[in-house]
């Protein structure tokens, strides 16, 4: 019992010791959503079968019911503005009408951003994803929105259209807008 107590009150130690330096050593956030740039975007341009010039159908995807072009599942997304790619990233659209995007941004900038999407016509489908910002020590400053309207190829296997991103403070007032294109390519088992 003993050591078992000893054990224990060692491993909480431990553990504060462990939160407490993690916290003292914290990185200063931004949401990277909000901060598309040609410095944050990786190269994935320069690899062929990822370059939105050659994005292209193979087999056909995931459907809705009824044979729909759906875009349920998992994509890779480039963001692109001026000619120059802005960000990168792994978005998912859940069947339930809600998405989630993991961008090239590291983890401690707050690289997950959420949202809502909806087929509104035949192949067109609109997104409108929310995320926080934060200003060089971490504090939170602001929301930013970025939005999507995009058409699904006939096989689900790609989707291209355009997006802006607005950056609010917190008072609500515009603090910047971005506009661009948008190349996706679904990612599949095989």
């Amino acid at each position: 019992m003993k050591t078992n107590l000893t054990a224990l009150v060692g491993r909480a130690f431990l553990t504060t010791t462990f939160v407490t330096v993690c916290t003292v050593v914290a990185i200063p956030a931004h949401a990277q959503c909000s901060k598309m740039s040609p410095k944050t975007a990786i190269a994935w341009t320069a690899i062929p079968e990822y370059n939105p010039m050659f994005l292209r159908s193979q087999k056909p995807a995931p459907q809705a019911k009824g044979g729909t072009p759906s875009i349920v599942g998992l994509w890779q997304v480039n963001f692109t503005a001026g000619g120059q790619v802005v960000d990168q990233a792994y978005e998912i659209f859940h069947g339930d009408g809600t998405e989630m995007m993991v961008d090239t941004a590291p983890p401690a900038s707050d690289n997950v951003c959420i949202g809502v999407w909806a087929q509104v016509d035949g192949l067109q489908v609109k997104l409108n994803h929310v995320s926080w910002t934060f200003d060089d020590k971490g504090n939170l400053n602001g929301t930013a929105t970025i939005k999507l309207d995009v058409t699904i190829d006939a096989n689900s296997n790609i989707f291209t259209g355009t997006f802006t991103v607005d950056v609010f403070d917190l008072h609500g007032a515009i603090v910047d807008h971005e506009i661009g294109t948008v190349a996706a390519k679904r990612i599949t088992i095989d």
